[in-house]
Parts: C-alpha cells; structure tokens; sequence
C-alpha cells in the first residue's frame, strides 16, 4: 500500500516572483544561462549518467531522498545495499575496501589521517597540499614536515615532490607516521610513485593519497596510473569531479595490508567525522558512478581523450597560444596561457564566461583549466576551442598593433597583471618555506584577534590563508607571517585572485594569535 498526501494547493502555492529564496534564484539563472561547462561535477548537467537511470532520476530524485529505514542499510555500519554497492566499487577502482564518502574528499582525507597519526606526531606532507590536509593536522594536533615542490619556470605551476625529497624527510624524521602526497595536481601533473611507495613500504610508513583529481584515470593506459595501481596504502577520491556522481560524493579506498591500518578503525572515523544523516542521493550517485565505470569505463576514457586531442588540434599554432603538454599527466585537464599576448588567466576566464558563454574550472594569474570529460560532446569542446580562438585572435591582433603583451617580469618585481613569469612568482610565494611558532592545532585554538593585513608582519597565523581555487595555503595556522607574504597576498588580491581566511569587510583583515 502506498500513501500520497496532498497539502492544500492555497498553502504552499507560492508565486514564483514571491519566492525570493537567493541560492535556489542564482541555481535557476545559470541553467537559464546554459553555458558550456568545462567544470566539475564531471557529469556536466546530467549527460554522463545512462539515459535510462538520468530519467529515473528526473521523476524520482526528491522520492528518493530518504533516511534509513527498513531495507536501506546504514552507512556507519553497512551490511546491506550499501555494503554491496561499497564492495562493487572496491572491485572497479582496484581497491580491497572501499568507503562512500557523503562529506567529500575533505572526510576522506582527515579520515586517513586520523586513522595512521595520533596527537604530536609528525606526518610528512607536501606544501602544495589541499587545504583539506592542514584540517586533518590541526584535528590529529599534528607536527608537519613539509617537502617542497619544483616548479614549472615555464608554467609556473607545481611539478609535484621529487621522491628525493621525501627520501631526505623520511631519513631526517624517521619517527614520522604517515607521507602524504596530492596526486595528480590541479593541472594534472602525475608523477611517478613507484620510489616512494617503496620507500614507504621499506620502513612500514603508510603513503596516504590525495588523488581528488585522479578517479577516472585508473581507466585507460593513456592516462598516468592510479596511486591504487601503484600499491598506495590509502587512496581519497573526489568522484564527482571528473567521473559522475553528484556534488561532495568521494570515495576512500584501501589497498593492502598494513600493520597501522584496521578497516574498523577507518569505519569509526569515518562515523566521527560525516554526518550521521548521510545523503542516499550522495551515495546512489557514486553507486552509479562506479556501475558506469565498471561497465564502459574503457570505452568512455576513450573517448574523453579523443575529445581533448580535438580541442588540442584546433588550438595548436595559435599565435601566443600556449597548452601545457607534458609526458607524464592528465591529458583530460586542459590548461591554456594567453599570457604570451598579454591576457592574465583571471581576464582569459572573465572573457569566456561574459562573451561566449563558457565557463572553465580555474584561472590563476597566467592560465586557464577546463575539465574535459566522457560526458562532453563534439559541439561541447567545439564551443570551448572556438572560443579560446576567437579570444586569441582578438588578444594577438591587440598585441600586434600595440607592441605590447611580451614583457616579462624579473624575479625581483613586482606581479603585474597579464606579464609572463607573474605566476611563477605566486608560487615560488606560495610554496616559501615560513617559521612554524605554534603547531597548528596550537595555534588554531588559542585566543585570536583581527589586525590588518598591513600590520601582521611578525604576528603568528591563526587560520588557513589560501587562494581558492586550487586552495592551496599561502599560510598555516602557526606560522609566523612575513613580508613578502603580505606582499603577495595584497597584489594577487588585485589581480582577481580570491583568498579563503581573510576579512574583506572594511580594510583587508587576517587572524592572528592574541599575544
């Protein structure tokens, strides 16, 4: 027996323009818009999920939002459905377990954490991790050894930690607990794991792995391994980004055995750390997510790289055009520079969205990303090749007639908007080493205070300072706060650059620690 109940039409019957509910308005605007989008969630408005199921989809969605009930299982405690759908997984990603993740990566990535590191000891991790890693540490009240990146002089870009340098950490801090490592980048720079794991499983130290951009590539040998085909101890997914499930669905798979991990252990976490009222919709996305993939994976990787080689053809001998090409990436991350002609990434991105309609994923201060997919058509990656054309030509033919748009910046210069070697610059500032005072957690809880930013030279950091996107921190809680970060921060902030952990109400504010 089923039950329908009707509410009374004169109750809920709101007219549209009294509906003035902001996020549900901006929502229906951008599907209004209709642009062509080289974003996450992979899935891109709906085309990457099977005809059939998207339809049931459309008919159901609001049905099938539910709680646990009789049939449904649980997710902190899954014998049922959801055990099933987990198991499957594990099977088409190459894990032994595998977690759904309703909290995104972010979960995922503490989790790991919290389960391989307890309070005061040391993790080695990357400098140019997510965000979401420094908010593992400040929980666990961790001590982080950081390794640098190399970068890109060309790019500007991270290259990612030589094994070198985690070799040189792991001799020096030989009671660290865990390395973690991001892989692949924003920009799909992949490199070589098999040095480290091996390093890692020499000293049984697990290698944790924030692969939030890597679901898709365990998929076709065209694209880098995956850290679970390389043996990677625990790997976290974000599988809406480039495969597809919805918005903040993960998955956090487990390879092997280790002496420092139990699949108990990351269950429990995982219960502190996600809601207790996790979203069936979440879950069934990456349940679907993962089906596809098992069933057409191959095929659909394929594709997608045929795609972005045809973006790549008709980009190819642009004037001033440059696409980052390199041996070892994701070749579905599409990164483009007009800096050559004197367009900064965040003008490049701005000029997309206002004159042709399409939006790409990031812009930094010299470059643009747009995440190509197996949901993306001919006619999808048409739009964006043409666009970057015809802003291209519009750029060279100012450029040309100007005499403008060539000038480099010195090292010692200031950033300057739409200047070749601006972005290598952020970055060389971004990645700096800083004076660590407090741990983070020591400093994340201790009393605070907003002074300017012109004023908190010397002054301990209190909150994560990053630029987002990627959101990769400038500062750490704990961190002393120095000149040349100042400076950076208030000139990216000019050239359209966005920061998490500053108050821009009023004069430009940062959080310190109260003395």
């Amino acid at each position: 027996m089923s039950i329908t109940t009707f509410i009374p039409k004169d109750i809920l019957d709101i007219p549209a323009e009294e509906f003035d509910a902001p996020l549900f308005q901006a929502l229906m605007e951008y599907v209004r818009l209709n642009p062509a989008r080289f974003h996450m969630p992979g899935h891109k408005k709906g085309a990457g999920i099977p005809p059939e199921v998207a339809q049931t989809l459309r008919e159901s969605i609001l049905a099938m939002d539910i709680t646990e009930t009789r049939g449904m299982d649980n997710l902190h405690s899954p014998s049922g459905c959801i055990k099933k759908a987990q198991d499957l997984a594990a099977q088409t990603f190459g894990a032994d377990r595998t977690w759904f993740l309703t909290n995104g990566t972010t979960a995922g990535v503490h989790a790991m954490i919290m389960v391989t590191c307890k309070q005061r000891q040391k993790i080695i991790i990357p400098r140019d991790a997510h965000l979401a890693v420094i908010g593992g540490v400040i929980l666990c009240g961790l001590r982080p050894i950081f390794v640098y990146p190399d970068i890109d002089p060309e790019w500007g870009i991270s290259l990612g930690v030589r094994p070198e340098a985690y070799e040189e950490a792991l001799t020096e801090h030989p009671d660290a607990k865990a390395c973690l490592i991001t892989r692949p980048n924003y920009y799909g720079i992949a490199e070589d794991l098999t040095p480290l794991v091996e390093a890692c499983r020499k000293r049984d130290i697990p290698l944790l792995v924030d692969e939030a951009h890597g679901p898709h590539i365990h998929f076709h040998e065209d694209l880098p391994p995956s850290a679970l085909d390389y043996g990677a101890s625990m790997v976290v997914q974000s599988t809406h980004k480039m495969l597809g499930s919805f918005t903040g669905s993960s998955m956090l798979h487990m390879k092997g055995t280790s002496s420092r991990i139990y699949p108990d252990r990351v269950q429990r976490m995982l219960a502190i750390l996600q809601s207790t009222s996790p979203s069936y919709l979440l879950m069934m996305s990456l349940d679907i997510a993962a089906t596809v993939m098992r069933k057409r994976g191959h095929q659909l990787m394929a594709r997608a790289l045929a795609l972005s080689q045809r973006v790549r053809d008709k980009l190819k001998g642009l004037p001033g055009v440059r696409v980052l090409e390199r041996p070892s990436m994701d070749r579905l991350k599409l990164t483009v520079s007009m800096i050559n002609l004197g367009l900064a990434g965040f003008d490049l991105k701005n000029k997309l969205i206002d004159e042709y309609n399409v939006r790409v994923e990031l812009a930094d201060l010299e470059n643009v990303i747009a995440f190509i997919t197996y949901a993306d058509t001919e006619e999808t990656v048409d739009a964006l090749a043409n666009a970057l054309t015809a802003v291209a030509r519009e750029a060279y033919e100012k450029a040309t007639r100007h005499g403008n748009g060539l000038n480099g910046v010195k090292a010692d210069k200031h950033l300057q908007r739409g200047a070749i070697g601006t972005q290598a610059i952020f970055t060389r500032h971004l990645f700096a080493p800083a004076e660590q005072r407090l741990l983070p957690r020591e400093a994340t809880l201790a009393a605070h205070e907003l002074v300017s930013l012109e004023r908190a030279e010397g002054r301990t950091c209190a909150e994560v300072v990053a630029p987002y996107p990627p959101g990769i921190p400038l500062l750490y809680p704990g961190e002393v706060i120095d000149a040349g970060k100042i400076g950076v921060i208030d000139e990216a902030l000019s050239l359209g650059a966005v920061f998490r952990g500053l108050n821009a109400e009023g004069d430009l504010m940062i959080t310190v620690v109260r003395e």
